[in-house]
């Protein structure tokens, strides 16, 4: 299986990296690389040719092989050296890049879905959204404002909806849900799995949660009802002692919103107690293809008691050095990234008649 990692900049492709990094993940918008060549003194002409080519602001692709991995920017070309060594290096990121750093245009979004607004607010940074699927419905209203990045933007939605925003190789921004597609290779301790970080914490963990909001009334619609009456409650019972937190909903909450928020930041919050970093051999599975962020993959491990639980990778580090080619990859139940509460009962609204006036 080929681990070459190419840059492909104004036509050309560059290889022969001394170490390299490229990371991607479903908790962020912007995919990252970092790859350097360091040569020892005198001075080498290739390094130079590298330097007076690649540019910072130039389009890159970033491929492993074969396989497109990144499309963005080249944003630094950082130069170190001593007596002994030159190093230099190209880092940069996702076009998706643009939406992390840059603000939004001031607007407001009523009864649009979420990939409709997301879209709108890519299109000026001509960045293309891809609905993954798995996220439905209209939002009851979304406003950017003055200041606010574009992913501040999003994750206003993304709070309301529990949807997933992440890049791809292309460097669209992908809406979606949680676990697209399915490893072919399961983490086994004893197998393929090399190393194992996992904190297994609790100190993010509550007792108990309650979400209130408000929604916007009207001549039919008003008072305590809007404002603080909306609430949705949620207990953990894996916390004994007593730790409450409350939460404020964001838009025009209603009840079926805040206790869905509440379930969210409940099961959210325990799963990434089970979140794990497993390091690999190598980049590939055992079918060829490349570990990605969003797979289901199977976890054997008894040191944790992982017996064939169900996993999502949520981010994915290829890394490449003097110690040879592994993959990081970060997994946790898919209640750590995309939580689906139960849906709330919907109570029917009594329509009085004519004659009960």
């Amino acid at each position: 299986m080929n681990t070459t990692v190419l840059l492909r900049v104004n036509g050309r492709e560059w290889g022969g990296w001394t170490s390299g990094r490229i990371a991607a993940g479903i908790e962020r918008i912007a995919r990252d690389f970092n790859v350097q060549i360091t040569r020892s003194w005198p001075g080498d002409e290739s390094q130079v040719s590298r330097r007076s080519r690649i540019k910072k602001g130039d389009k890159v692709e970033v491929l492993i092989g074969d396989d497109l991995v990144i499309t963005g920017w080249v944003e630094a070309t950082p130069v170190r050296y001593d007596a002994n060594s030159i190093s230099m290096g190209i880092v940069g990121r996702s076009k998706t890049a643009d939406l992390v750093d840059c603000s939004a245009t001031p607007s407001q979004y009523n009864g649009r879905s979420i990939v409709q607004v997301a879209a709108d607010l890519a299109r000026p940074f001509s960045i293309n959204v891809v609905d993954a699927g798995g996220v439905s419905g209209v939002l009851q209203g979304v406003q950017a404002d003055q200041g606010e990045s574009v992913m501040d933007v999003l994750n206003k939605m993304l709070g309301l909806q529990q949807a997933l925003a992440y890049d791809n190789a292309a460097g669209d921004l992908v809406i979606g849900g949680i676990g697209t597609i399915r490893a072919t290779t399961a983490l086994v301790l004893g197998e393929n799995i090399l190393t194992c970080d996992s904190e297994q914490s609790i100190k993010d963990r509550f007792s108990s949660y309650q979400v209130s909001g408000m929604r916007a009334g009207n001549n039919d619609d008003f008072g305590e009802a809007t404002t603080t009456a909306i609430r949705g409650t949620a207990t953990d019972t894996g916390i004994a002692r007593y730790r409450p937190l409350l939460v404020r909903q964001t838009g025009n909450a209603t009840s079926e919103t805040c206790a869905e928020r509440s379930e969210f930041e409940m099961r959210q919050r325990a799963a990434r107690t089970d979140e794990v970093t497993y390091t690999v051999q190598g980049w590939h599975q055992g079918d060829g293809k490349l570990w990605q962020p969003n797979m289901l993959v199977n976890v054997f491990d008894p040191v944790l008691g992982f017996d064939n639980r169900e996993m999502v990778i949520a981010e994915v580090t290829y890394q490449q050095d003097e110690n040879g080619t592994t993959s990081e990859l970060r997994v946790g139940p898919a209640d750590a990234y995309l939580p689906e509460p139960a849906k709330p009962g919907k109570r029917k609204k009594k329509v009085a008649a004519e004659d009960d006036f």
